[in-house]
């Protein structure tokens, strides 16, 4: 793994109720495919240049020696009533909190997290707080067109822009054609 999301998350032990439906991810996973907006593009872009050098510096032929750490600062991505109005644009299903996971044991459920499944293959989640939704991501286990089609209308809607941490790579903005215009460090 090149790359991680280093933010601190607090967790919570699940219910019954808000572990029925949960996605269950590794740590590793959280935010590394997530969507920004657009008032952050020179922040993504720098970030991501700085992951390529370092990503560079680090490989070896079977890894890397060390891991960039991602700490991006929290700041509001959408509204704080972003998650019905996306459950609704995007015709998704609302969910409970992801829980995370190590390789041997749950760390516990997210804190103040939701999650929106898109499609079977594609959850949106994140962290919300009364300022809105600070982090929005994506986890897609399968076909990634309903990402893909996530995107463009979240793009059309919002500016939103969406980072690919591993693929480094940054879908910036769309075409009247439908045409998507991609950043690569």
């Amino acid at each position: 793994m090149p790359t991680v999301a280093a933010e601190e998350i607090q967790f919570v032990m699940p219910t019954p109720e808000s572990f029925e439906g949960a996605p269950q991810f590794h740590e590793d996973d959280w935010r590394q495919i997530e969507f920004f907006p657009p008032s952050r593009l020179a922040e993504i872009k720098a970030r991501l240049a700085e992951y390529k050098s370092f990503e560079a510096k680090h490989r070896t032929k079977f890894g890397w020696t060390d891991v960039y750490a991602r700490k991006l600062p929290r700041a509001p991505v959408l509204g704080s009533s972003a998650i019905a109005e996306l459950g609704s644009l995007l015709s998704a299903t609302k969910l409970p909190s992801p829980i995370l996971t190590t390789a041997s044991r749950p760390l516990g459920q997210v804190k103040d997290g939701y999650t929106l499944r898109v499609s079977g293959s594609v959850f949106l989640y994140g962290i919300a707080s009364s300022d809105g939704v600070m982090s929005l991501a994506a986890l897609v286990d399968g076909d990634d067109s309903p990402l893909t089609k996530a995107f463009l209308t979240l793009n059309k809607k919002y500016q939103l822009m969406l980072v690919d941490w591993r693929s480094q790579m940054l879908l910036v903005s769309t075409t009247p054609a439908g045409q998507v215009n991609v950043w690569r460090p």
